[in-house]
């Protein structure tokens, strides 16, 4: 099977990690034969002729992109016009996206969306979408230490949230206790195993890939509460597995609690590290993905001749 894999990569030349090129890694892992094809600028994307597309008998075009790209657009809608390749397209950081999704959803045999309220709407629509939520790539997002009772795992907050909603009030409120810092590439692992709790605000109510990658480095995970229809509950258990706030008083009085009790923090971080673990890494969406294009290939096939 030979996949064709389109991406955003604004900075091609760097060795960094970035998402799409771990999930490459996976689907490679997986044995797919993967011709990469990445895009510098949205605006100026080219994809391969039709006619190189078949020399090279590639059977699937998956597109990783969070926005609009009429450029994207119209290459997808050259290919599908002029081949019978299965398209898959990941929409992305939907819901906050979703609006931005409409003529690519249009144009796939599948779509996949992290959020599962759009995935309801996209089916609504009649596009074959399936809930396809975040994951950790444990080639970053692992754990480097113990859980428990590691002299490196100090028993402070991290995020990588920025200056968002409760950023200001952590600091008033525990100073030095409370790191915000931006991480790239490697960064992301020392950060997060250095502390005992992770923090998380999901400004759009949506379930957040640093989530998973906190718990994959053995956090205790602190995250907005999030409406019942994104289906977080189905995830990641409440006072578990993960520790979920509604307001600023709630939010400081778990905080300081699990600092108060670092037991507590790291069991729950514990429980949260082997559920992601099992379930939401970047190898388990590739092997989810592989299995779904698989049978979508099959379907397509011609019945053969009595």
């Amino acid at each position: 099977m030979r996949w064709c894999f389109v991406y955003h990569d604004p900075e091609p030349a760097s060795a960094a990690w970035t998402l799409p090129r771990g999930f490459a890694a996976a689907l490679q892992a997986e044995g797919v034969e993967l011709w990469s094809v990445p895009f510098i600028d949205p605006s100026q994307v080219v994809l391969p002729s039709c006619v190189e597309l078949d020399r090279r008998q590639i059977d699937v075009i998956l597109v990783f992109y969070a926005g609009r790209s009429e450029a994207l657009e119209r290459e997808l809608l050259r290919i599908r016009q002029g081949t019978d390749l299965l398209i898959v397209n990941e929409l992305g950081d939907e819901p906050q996206t979703r609006h931005l999704n409409a003529v690519r959803a249009q144009l796939s045999d599948l779509c996949l969306s992290p959020d599962a309220s759009s995935t309801i709407f996209w089916q609504s629509m009649g596009v074959k979408c399936v809930w396809f939520t975040h994951w950790a790539d444990t080639k970053i997002f692992r754990l480097t230490n113990r859980i428990h009772n590691s002299t490196e795992r100090k028993n402070i907050i991290v995020t990588t949230i920025g200056n968002r909603k409760y950023s200001l009030f952590l600091r008033a409120v525990l100073q030095s206790k409370f790191i915000n810092k931006y991480c790239v590439d490697e960064e992301n692992t020392k950060l997060y195993n250095s502390a005992a709790i992770a923090f998380q605000y999901a400004r759009w109510n949506e379930i957040t890939r640093r989530i998973f990658e906190g718990a994959a480095c053995g956090c205790c995970v602190v995250t907005n509460q999030l409406p019942e229809g994104t289906n977080f509950n189905q995830l990641l258990k409440a006072g578990k597995e993960v520790i979920v706030y509604r307001n600023y008083a709630d939010l400081a009085f778990k905080l300081i609690y699990l600092l108060l009790k670092p037991r507590k923090s790291a069991q729950i971080g514990k429980a949260g590290y082997q559920k992601v673990l099992k379930y939401h890494t970047v190898e388990a969406r590739a092997q989810e993905l592989v299995s779904m294009v698989n049978k979508l290939l099959k379907k397509a096939e011609p019945k053969s001749l009595p």
